[in-house]
């Protein structure tokens, strides 16, 4: 499965928004009914998370998820680098619970 296509099979999944959707990164926000739906898609692509919610972020995951405005205990990080592109997944759960922004991103690995 390419980024692309992963984007296409997530798109299928009942959203609340879109917030942003560029060559590269995807960015929406799905209610809490959903996640059921959208957390075997992206283990489809990416396979274990790199940071699973509930566990702090080692010195590595805050590197990773800092030009995307970083990762907290409570939030999911998948990530995986091949063919000189790095692809990642970020879930940012609401407050609440009852929703979650996810932010999707491919690009070139600085040299």
């Amino acid at each position: 499965m390419t980024f692309i296509e992963l984007v296409g099979q997530l798109k299928k999944i009942p959203c609340e928004e879109i917030r942003k959707e560029s060559e590269g990164y995807y960015e929406f926000v799905i209610s809490g009914k959903s996640f059921a739906q959208l957390y075997p898609v992206l283990e489809s692509y990416f396979g274990v998370p790199f940071k699973p919610a509930g566990i702090e972020p080692s010195g590595k995951v805050k590197d990773v998820a800092k030009q995307y405005g970083g990762v907290e205990k409570q939030q999911t990080l998948y990530y995986f680098q091949r063919d000189g592109l790095s692809n990642c997944a970020m879930i940012w759960p609401w407050g609440d619970g009852s929703q979650a922004t996810v932010k999707m991103a491919q690009g070139v690995i600085d040299p």
